[in-house]
């Protein structure tokens, strides 16, 4: 079960694949479901501002978009769906 959430944000990405986003109550934490039946990471931040992380990824918040980089190098750059999209 995730814990209560702050925020949830769909977001689209630059090679066509989606992501469910959800911020959970700390403000420090993020799951991240890639769809439509992808693996949930669970992502980290130090402090409010810093990059969101775990052992396999890495986020970037800046701008309205969201940058994760892999382990292996590999970015995806994802963007948030507008309203009634």
């Amino acid at each position: 079960m995730i814990p209560e959430l702050l925020r949830q944000r769909m977001v689209f990405c630059d090679d066509g694949s989606r992501a469910d986003m959800d911020y959970l109550a700390d403000g420090l934490r993020m799951a991240v479901t890639w769809l439509p039946k992808g693996r949930t990471d669970i992502l980290k931040a130090r402090g409010t501002g810093d990059e969101f992380r775990n052992g396999r990824l890495r986020a970037v918040i800046a701008g309205g978009s969201i940058a994760f980089t892999r382990a292996d190098g590999s970015v995806r750059v994802c963007h948030p769906l507008k309203e009634g999209d």
